[in-house]
C-alpha cells in the first residue's frame, strides 16, 4: 500500500517549512499501549488495520511501529488532517493508505482499494489539538468565525445552527451535551437575543463571552462554555450518528476474530459506544443466529495513572473493544 500521490505532494511542500512546526500541530494519542493489545498488533505474522479517524495520524504510526509486517489504512474526513498525517507518516509510505471519506462509509472506501476484510478497526472520534487550533472556532479563545466543520466540503456550520435554531431547539442542544437545564435556557435565549440585536455572533470567542455572561460564572477548573461549544460541533459533525453507524459498519469488515476498538472521551460517546456493542453482541434472530461480536470490556478501559499524569489530555478516556465472532 502506499500514500495517494495527492498527500505526498502536500509533504514535500510542508517538509519546505520550518523544522518544528509539524510537531507544534501534534499530540501524543491516548491509551497506545491499550489500544495495541486489544487490536493484537503484535501478534500478527501479516495483517491490515483500520484507523477509521485517522486525524495526524498517532495511532497508526504507533501500529505502524509496533509491527513492520502490518498496514493500516487510515480513513478521515478532514482532508487537512490527511496532509499533515501524510506528513507524519510519509517513512512508512509502502504500508499505509490514507483516504478522503467519512467513517460510516468505510465498506465502500475499502472495496474501492480492493479490500473487503481487516485484522482490527479503531476509532478515536473528536477533534485532535491541530483542529482545535486550526481557527474554525473549535476553542474558547479563537477569534475566528464560528465554523467547527471537521469536513469542510460540509454546508453547515456552527454559526448556521446559531441563526437558524430556535431558542428551545438550542436550550435542548444544549441539554443533551449535559448543560443544565436552566443554564441552557439562558444561554439560548441570550444568542437569540443577540442575534436579533446585531444579525449574529461573530466569532468563537465572542460565543464563550455570551456564555459566560448568561450563566453568570467566569473562571473555574472547567470553562463556563465547554458543553455549548460541544454541543455545537457534535451538532455540525453529526458525531454520534457517525460514531454509532462507523461501529455498526466497522464492525461488518472485520475479518471472524477480528477487533474493533473504540475511545471515548465524554458520557455521550461512551454511551453510543456501550449500546451498538450490546446490540451487536445480541443475535439479529434468536432461533437461527449466532451474535456478530463478542464484547472484551464488560467495563470501559482507562488510562493509567502515569499516562493522566503526562498526557493530561487522556485523562477523560475510556476504551471499549469487541471482537467478531462469526
Amino acid at each position: 500500500m502506499a500514500i495517494d500521490i495527492h498527500w505526498l505532494e502536500r509533504v514535500i511542500e510542508r517538509r519546505k517549512r520550518e523544522a518544528g512546526e509539524a510537531e507544534a500541530r501534534l499530540h501524543p494519542p491516548a491509551m497506545v499501549k491499550e489500544v495495541l493489545e486489544f487490536l493484537r498488533v503484535r501478534e500478527l505474522k501479516k495483517g491490515v488495520f483500520v484507523d477509521m479517524t485517522v486525524g495526524t495520524g498517532g495511532h497508526t504510526l504507533a501500529i505502524l511501529q509496533a509491527n513492520p509486517k502490518v498496514e493500516v489504512i487510515g480513513i478521515d474526513r478532514d482532508a487537512t488532517s490527511l496532509e499533515v498525517a501524510a506528513e507524519r507518516l510519509a517513512d512508512y509510505a509502502d504500508r499505509v493508505t490514507l483516504i478522503y471519506g467519512d467513517m460510516r462509509d468505510i465498506r465502500r472506501l475499502l472495496h474501492q482499494i480492493g479490500v473487503e476484510r481487516v485484522d482490527g478497526c479503531l476509532i478515536d472520534p473528536g477533534p485532535s489539538l491541530w483542529q482545535m487550533d486550526s481557527k474554525r472556532g473549535f476553542s474558547f479563545l479563537d477569534d475566528s468565525p464560528l465554523d467547527m466543520r471537521m469536513d469542510r466540503s460540509s454546508q453547515v456550520t456552527a454559526q448556521t445552527l446559531l441563526q437558524t435554531l430556535s431558542a428551545s431547539e438550542l436550550e435542548q442542544l444544549f441539554v443533551q451535551a449535559g448543560e443544565r437545564r436552566s443554564d441552557a435556557r439562558r444561554i439560548a435565549q441570550a444568542i437569540v437575543k443577540e442575534r436579533s440585536r446585531s444579525g449574529g455572533i461573530p466569532t468563537a470567542k465572542a460565543l464563550a463571552e455570551l456564555v459566560i455572561q448568561a450563566k453568570g460564572v467566569r473562571g473555574g477548573r472547567i470553562h463556563p462554555a465547554t458543553k455549548v461549544f460541544l454541543a455545537l460541533r457534535m451538532a455540525v459533525n453529526e458525531e454520534i450518528d457517525a460514531l454509532r453507524e462507523g461501529i455498526f459498519e466497522g464492525a461488518k469488515v472485520l475479518k471472524r476474530g477480528g477487533r474493533l476498538v473504540v475511545l471515548t472521551y465524554q458520557s455521550l460517546e461512551d454511551k453510543t459506544v456501550k449500546e451498538a456493542f450490546a446490540k451487536l453482541a445480541q443475535p439479529a434472530d434468536k432461533e437461527k443466529d449466532r451474535p456478530l461480536l463478542r464484547i472484551l470490556t464488560k467495563d470501559p478501559i482507562r488510562p493509567s495513572f502515569q499516562e493522566r499524569h503526562q498526557n493530561p489530555r487522556a485523562r477523560s478516556c475510556k476504551l471499549r473493544a469487541a471482537e467478531r465472532i462469526r
